[in-house]
């Protein structure tokens, strides 16, 4: 019997360690997310809804039909009851999309393009700062008369000015890249820089970013660059009722033209956490299910202590020992099994947290042994083991002495 008793407190005290291990994990990966929602993106990603649109066969078989009908479908877009900002661009924020390409400044062409630094490029309409509210920092942003028909001009971000312009103003300064068949483009802006890779943007994505005028696509291009374009569109109105009157304003030119893949910024700003979401519900869930056990272990085991020490609680009681103090001999007996559990628990999350590299690489504005998370789990899995043994030990102060000796 003294076997079984301690086969079922070795059984609790492991129960306590998965669950401290579990709980701290979830609690690691929840407070990443608090951590990636106060992230300045570089956007403001409320009242902005995107969406794409099939435009007519029977308005894009040239390039030049295809710019007119993407500039008039977003003219009646923009003029729809509501619509602050509406513009196209081929790649949202957080996506990970848009393309990259080697780049030079200058007249400095590197002899290996496979050796020259890479940056990535995002093409878009002259509305777009204000659709995305991006700070413009320097200069200027695109306007409709940068077209095919002007000079070539470019937008680079805070970070390309920061590393390649630490001393010098780059607006004037000319860049060549694969962007610009026809030869090298001005910059003629600064703006500020946009998470595209992910909130927690990691130190080997490209941080350079850089905006080309969608109005001045080769010929070439603008068929495969204005069907794939993303229509961004900045409302105070809700969902529901601006895609209603998008749709009118769409199929205005063809009623063949279909409106899909629609998702606020919101909701791309939430998936981009993803890989974070996921693995807290899985594991907050086993977590929860581990409480549950390792409650009704600790209460299990407390209640069978208990009635195995009935006599001699009632000899203590006999000899003069107070309520108080079985009470707290039990919720004692109990708090032991618990410390003992947890600290086995914090010894092992900590050596997960070293040898499961991918795990930490999921945690943002936190380390994987933070003091602060070990803390407030254990303190919860403290309480939750003395509510466990409260019962018991409660049972055990109504112990009769008189009953106890006479069964002896």
């Amino acid at each position: 019997m003294r076997a079984h008793h301690r086969a079922q407190s070795i059984l609790v005290i492991v129960q306590m360690a998965l669950t401290l291990v579990l709980l701290v994990a979830a609690g690691l990966l929840l407070r990443t997310i608090r951590h990636l929602w106060d992230i300045n993106a570089g956007f403001d990603a409320e009242n902005v809804t995107t969406f794409r649109v099939g435009v007519s066969h029977s308005l894009t078989k040239t390039a030049q039909t295809t710019r007119i009908a993407y500039q008039q479908l977003i003219e009646r877009i923009r003029e729809i009851p509501g619509v602050s900002a509406a513009e196209f661009d081929d790649a949202l924020p957080l996506s990970g999309q848009g393309g990259t390409m080697p780049f030079w400044i200058g007249s400095q062409r590197p002899a290996s393009l496979q050796a020259a630094p890479r940056l990535a490029i995002f093409v878009t309409g002259p509305d777009y700062l204000q659709a995305m509210k991006i700070p413009l920092l320097r200069g200027r942003f695109f306007n409709s008369q940068d077209t095919t028909k002007s000079p070539c001009v470019f937008v680079i971000d805070s970070v390309f000015a920061r590393m390649y312009f630490p001393t010098s103003d780059p607006i004037g300064q000319t860049i060549s890249a694969g962007f610009a068949p026809a030869g090298p483009c001005r910059i003629v802006g600064v703006v500020g820089h946009v998470s595209n890779f992910g909130l927690a943007e990691a130190p080997t994505s490209i941080q350079n970013q850089g905006y080309f005028p969608l109005y001045q696509d080769p010929d070439e291009w603008v068929q495969e660059g204005y069907s794939g374009a993303v229509v961004i569109v900045r409302t105070s109105l809700n969902t529901a009722s601006v895609m209603s009157a998008i749709k009118t304003a769409v199929q205005v030119a063809g009623a063949d033209q279909p409106i899909y893949d629609v998702r606020t910024m919101r909701e791309i700003v939430s998936q981009s956490m993803s890989s974070q979401r996921f693995p807290m519900i899985l594991l907050g869930a086993f977590a929860g299910l581990a409480l549950l056990l390792a409650s009704v272990g600790i209460y299990g085991v407390i209640s069978y202590s208990v009635t195995l020490r009935v006599q001699e609680i009632g000899i203590r009681m006999a000899l003069g020992a107070e309520k108080r103090n079985i009470f707290r001999m039990v919720i004692g007996q109990g708090l032991q099994l618990a410390i003992l559990g947890l600290t086995i628990g914090a010894v092992t999350a900590l050596i997960l947290a070293r040898l499961l590299s991918s795990f930490s690489q999921l945690l943002y504005g936190i380390s994987a042994s933070d003091p602060l998370t070990f803390t407030a789990v254990s303190f919860l899995l403290t309480c939750v083991a003395i509510f466990a043994c409260y019962i018991p030990a409660r049972r055990a102060t109504r112990v009769d002495p008189m009953m106890a000796l006479r069964n002896e």
